[in-house]
């Protein structure tokens, strides 16, 4: 299945939480989509010491160096999960004040946060948690 644009995978989302077969589908995917988080890129002021600084255009981001924040929500069992948009319109509607983001591919979050659970759009009409479980799926399936 060719996912030709993000509303692909919100159709999906819609198809899955009336049917569970289409679960596969969704998490094929999600595998190729770029998503969005709620976070920032700090830089580890003192390799010694927990002190975190914003980065800014004087310091640009090195992978040697920095920390990326990312902003967690509850769950519907009020459990801390991680947000993620399928895009950035979707993004913008479910926040109320202005906040950084940053855009990588749902794989890589996948990896990242592994043992997290995870909200898909979480306060739109098409949203959907993920389990560890599912992520475990959904990892399994990019490994084959």
């Amino acid at each position: 299945m060719t996912i030709e644009n993000i509303a692909d995978i919100e159709k999906l989302i819609r198809l899955d939480n009336k049917d569970p077969s289409y679960k596969g589908m969704l998490f094929e995917a999600l595998l190729h989509a770029d998503v969005y988080i709620l976070a920032s890129t700090e830089y580890v002021a003192n390799a010694n010491g927990p002190e975190q600084v914003p980065a800014n255009e004087d310091r640009p981001p090195d992978v040697n160096d920095t920390h990326l924040a990312i902003t967690l929500w509850e769950d519907s069992q009020g459990n801390a999960a991680i947000p993620f948009f399928s895009s950035v319109e979707v993004l913008q509607e479910s926040i109320e004040t202005e906040e950084t983001y940053v855009q990588l591919g749902a794989t890589e979050l996948f990896e990242l946060t592994i043992g997290t659970n995870l909200i898909l759009n979480p306060v739109s009409d098409y949203s959907r948690e993920f389990s560890t479980e599912d992520i475990e799926r959904i990892l399994a399936i990019a490994d084959e």
